[in-house]
């Protein structure tokens, strides 16, 4: 058994309600990311992927804080891991339309570097994990804005709330004293909207509609 959040109190499978709960803020995003999908016809394999991830993110994590036991725990993290190298993937050949070996490249590289990442999980309560991550929401931020992509703020808006999210997961455990409910919920719920602020931005700037468009 896992204690690491703030939340659990013992070894019950509902011992971490709200964390447990909150999962429900991915299925949500998902729901919002499949309307837009609808709206735009932007049904690609890409954008499936990114849809089928968000919801195996909800289900993953749900069972983490709901057995909190390693195997549990690589549930939880494989697919947020699918989900950002896929988002990079996607955002290099679609929207910054990089040839296929730079995209690798870069995709490898960014891997290796979340993988050496795992050497430090414990330090900031286990967020040093995604410092990589909101590194790469930080270049596409700057990147899609002054590049004038579609919606360029939203890598914007992405990123400040990746910022805030990371910062509610680093200090649960500092709070566990004076709070006993801790912040990682917090995490969760901000996470939701950080899925659909980026697959947004890949749908928004790759869907099959304007792909047609463009081409007639």
């Amino acid at each position: 058994m896992l204690y690491e959040y703030c939340e659990r109190s013992g070894a019950g499978l509902f011992d971490e309600p709200i964390n447990l709960l909150t999962n429900l803020s991915f299925i949500v995003a998902a729901w919002f990311v499949f309307r837009l999908m609808k709206e735009r016809d932007a049904f690609g394999s890409g954008n499936v992927t990114l849809l089928a991830l968000m919801v195996s993110i909800g289900l993953g994590s749900a069972l983490y804080h709901s057995f909190a036991a390693r195997w549990a725990a690589a549930c939880d993290v494989f697919p947020i891991f699918a989900y950002q190298i896929t988002f990079l993937w996607l955002y290099m050949t679609r929207v910054v339309r990089l040839g296929g070996l730079r995209s690798v490249l870069l995709t490898t590289g960014f891997l290796l570097v979340s993988l050496y990442a795992l050497s430090f999980k414990g330090a900031l309560n286990g967020s040093v994990l995604y410092l990589p991550a909101i590194s790469s929401v930080m270049i596409v931020a700057v990147y899609h804005y002054f590049s004038k992509k579609a919606e360029p703020m939203m890598g914007i808006y992405a990123l400040i709330v990746f910022a805030v999210s990371l910062f509610f997961r680093t200090i649960d455990a500092t709070l566990c004293p004076v709070w006993s409910y801790g912040t990682h919920f917090l995490w969760h719920l901000f996470n939701g909207v950080l899925l659909y602020l980026t697959s947004r931005i890949i749908i928004v700037n790759s869907g099959l509609k304007e792909a047609r468009v463009e081409r007639s």
